[in-house]
């Protein structure tokens, strides 16, 4: 074998090894994320579990609240609208962060159960409010969800179909 086989052999077998390590620890950082409703125009995302303290815009995949829609654990994927520390207020049924509409609580589901509002206030630390523009989103407009924790953050979505 020549000297620049084994240099090349040893090249090789060296991004081989940093590859595969890479491989690995992104495989632990990021995972594919499905939201199964239309509340969104994506349906599939690559979700960073590194990344638990997102922006106002950005989506977050998180661990819903128990609430009689959905089974108990489900994964959601919204917008973060609302940070620690925006003032939420209600006029009616519609919501406003910082004086911006953010939408209207529809009184009943599309199952006919009525709905019941979410908080208003001053976003507490550690809190996010979380929406989408779809007028049947389940979101933070509604107490069935309310304000999300940071500890129900699974991580920043990013949206790949």
């Amino acid at each position: 074998m020549t000297m620049r086989s084994r240099i090349l052999l040893m090249a090789t077998a060296t991004f081989a090894f940093v590859g595969a390590r890479n491989l690995a620890e992104m495989a632990g950082r990021y995972r594919f994320g499905i939201n199964e409703t239309t509340s969104l125009p994506n349906w599939a995302f690559i979700v960073d579990h590194g990344d638990r303290r997102p922006q106002r815009g950005q989506l977050v995949q998180f661990i819903a609240p128990d609430n009689p829609y959905y089974p108990h654990g489900s994964p959601f994927v919204k917008h973060v609208w609302g940070l620690p520390g925006d003032q939420v207020e209600r006029r009616g049924r519609e919501y406003y962060i910082g004086g911006r509409d953010v939408g209207f609580a529809k009184p009943f589901s599309q199952t006919g159960r009525a709905t019941s509002l979410g908080p208003v206030g001053v976003i507490p630390p550690g809190h996010y409010y979380v929406g989408t523009a779809s007028k049947d989103s389940l979101d933070s407009r509604y107490g069935e969800i309310g304000w999300i924790g940071a500890d129900r953050i699974i991580g920043v979505a990013e949206p790949v179909l």
